[in-house]
């Protein structure tokens, strides 16, 4: 807790910019635009579905 304090406190004086603006972000992206609605939607939810069946199968090997 005391260290995320640090890094939201000293973000602007080593960036010089609020954080989410300035070159360490880079251009903001809508996926609509590239990809269409449909393409999107379906990135997203294989994401998720990726994502879900890796956390899946650490839990698994745990066992």
């Amino acid at each position: 807790m005391l260290g995320a304090m640090l890094v939201a406190g000293l973000w602007v004086p080593l960036y010089g910019e609020q954080a989410g603006k300035g070159w360490l972000y880079g251009k903001a992206v809508f996926l609509p635009e590239k990809l269409g609605w449909g393409g999107s939607l379906i990135g997203v939810l294989a994401i998720l579905l990726a994502f879900y069946i890796f956390v899946t199968w650490i839990e698994l090997k745990k066992k």
